[in-house]
């Protein structure tokens, strides 16, 4: 059982640094804004000012460790949408 957990903790860690999705810097209302990735966990953060595009690194790790059942969850919860540039 301890072996597990410390597989369960060490794939969490490996995710949490593996992930491609960025946050990125757009000058919103003349301030410079971080905008951070969002996930269907914090629908809220989303910007309207900012255009996202899915993370397909994020997909594709997702489909690979599908048999964990937490690590796509995980994933697709935190980071699946990626700020790309400002909307016009």
């Amino acid at each position: 059982m301890k072996k597990v957990k410390i597989t369960a903790a060490l794939l969490l860690a490996t995710l949490s640094l593996a992930s491609c999705a960025d946050s990125k810097e757009f000058v919103i209302d003349g301030k410079l804004t971080t905008v951070e990735p969002y996930g269907w966990f914090d629908l809220e953060e989303k910007n309207d000012s900012i255009h996202y595009e899915v993370c397909t690194g994020n997909v594709v790790l997702s489909i690979i460790f599908s048999e964990t059942i937490i690590a796509p969850i995980l994933i697709t919860g935190t980071q699946i949408f990626e700020p790309i540039k400002k909307n016009k």
